[in-house]
């Protein structure tokens, strides 16, 4: 870790000096009391500038002593405020340092913390304190828009990214260089990105790409390259264009761990914890020829069936009338079921339309958190009903009449689920009229 150097000088100039000093020797001590001597308590953070745009000012931290029996704080203090000896009632205590307000999502909003624990005897100065040593404790997300100057991207083109529960920022061609922040919540480790946008003349609203496994105090860079998928890496996700003409995202994250220490003599790609590549699954060239399969292949992971008259995943639903219009389906897995998410893709069944039911763009059936109630009251599983089940039947015709309501369009919730053998992607699009 880098630290302030001259802050330890600092300090160790002073434990020198008070050396000699008897530990009964007080200053002003009230009864029941013991003190700190907060010049040996320093306070540090990582700072990759390589990865943090943002200006962080170790005086703006704010240092709260917080008793560790009741959880309160009895003391709290800006670092370049904080007093040379604190008093404080006899009792164990956690020094908590922090930078940051830890926002759901905001632009430039780095959220650090860090605590060293202590304790504190009746009419004795405690000045054996270990630092406080800071880290990034949001999520940092930058996204890169890019057609390689072959002029196919329009002025509108933007990639929403969701985080947590709530987290929602939108980038766009001049967020380049500007990092949002996510707080963030537990039990939900899925970050989303959404491109759209007129691209060589079309707009396009592409599937949203998932990345699972979202960490505290990890940097996650999001790059979109628009191109021709002649000339795109295999791994292309194609989304459009006329036949022999078409377009392609080439997108790609590098994650970078922000908890620890990089050399800035070190070569980028070796702070790199992780490259994914999200790509469409490898496609069987036989796949397309009902003749040519081979009838002894077994498929493996979870099914997706769909059990309501006429409804086919993948393609469109039309809900003619939201009192007779059924919507239901169901999931088998051999081994049980470890995973079931599900990404609402509509651009008229907005957040605050979602939110008015409880409900968000981001659903995890198996981790609800505070959805769970909506969920079930709109017909879906949730928790151990999902969790390790091999079957579980879905009928979610309760959320029709919400649909229906709204303006002409589509509403598409992409399925993924999990079990021991894979991974299976559904699609179910309900389509208003």
């Amino acid at each position: 870790m880098k630290y302030n150097y001259l802050s330890y000088i600092v300090a160790a100039a002073t434990t020198m000096a008070l050396a000699g000093c008897d530990k009964e020797t007080t200053f002003n001590m009230n009864p029941g009391e013991g003190q700190l001597n907060c010049r040996t308590l320093t306070v540090d953070y990582i700072n990759n500038t390589r990865a943090n745009s943002s200006e962080v000012e170790l005086g703006n931290f704010t240092v709260d002593f917080v008793n560790t029996a009741t959880n309160e704080v009895a003391r709290s203090f800006l670092y370049a405020d904080m007093p040379e000896i604190v008093s404080l009632p006899q009792g164990k205590y956690r020094a908590e340092a922090s930078y940051g307000d830890n926002p759901i999502a905001e632009w430039e909003a780095p959220y650090y913390l860090g605590n060293t624990e202590f304790e504190i005897n009746v009419g004795e100065i405690t000045d054996n304190v270990d630092p406080v040593e800071c880290v990034l404790s949001n999520i940092r997300v930058r996204v890169n828009i890019s057609d390689l100057n072959l002029g196919l991207l329009g002025d509108d083109a933007q990639v929403v990214v969701h985080a947590g529960k709530e987290g929602q920022l939108t980038y766009n061609l001049s967020t380049t260089n500007k990092a949002g922040y996510f707080r963030y919540v537990e039990n939900s480790h899925t970050l989303t990105a959404e491109f759209s946008g007129t691209v060589d003349g079309k707009y396009i609203n592409a599937t949203p790409l998932i990345f699972d496994n979202v960490e505290s105090g990890k940097a996650y860079d999001i790059n979109f390259n628009i191109n021709r998928p002649d000339n795109m890496e295999p791994g292309e996700i194609v989304i459009g264009g006329e036949p022999g003409n078409e377009i392609a995202i080439n997108a790609t994250i590098a994650i970078m761990d922000q908890t620890k220490e990089i050399d800035p003599n070190e070569p980028e790609d070796n702070i790199l914890v992780d490259d994914l590549r999200p790509k469409e699954p490898n496609k069987d060239p036989n796949d397309d020829d009902p003749d040519k399969k081979d009838p002894n292949k077994e498929d493996k992971g979870p099914k997706v069936v769909p059990t309501a008259p006429g409804l086919k995943l993948g393609e469109a639903y039309t809900l003619v009338d939201s009192e007779t219009t059924p919507v239901s389906f169901k999931v088998t897995s051999e081994t049980g079921i470890t995973e079931f998410k599900i990404v609402i893709d509509s651009n008229s069944l907005t957040d605050d339309e979602l939110k008015s039911v409880g409900l968000s763009a981001y659903l995890d059936l198996v981790n609800p958190g505070d959805l769970e109630g909506a969920l079930n009251g709109l017909g879906f599983k949730t928790g151990n009903d999902v969790a390790g089940q091999t079957e579980c039947s879905f009928d979610i015709s309760q959320f029709v009449p919400m649909l229906q309501i709204l303006p002409a369009g589509d509403h598409k919730f992409i399925i993924t689920v999990s079990d021991a053998d894979g991974s299976t992607e559904a699609t179910l699009w309900l389509k208003v009229i």
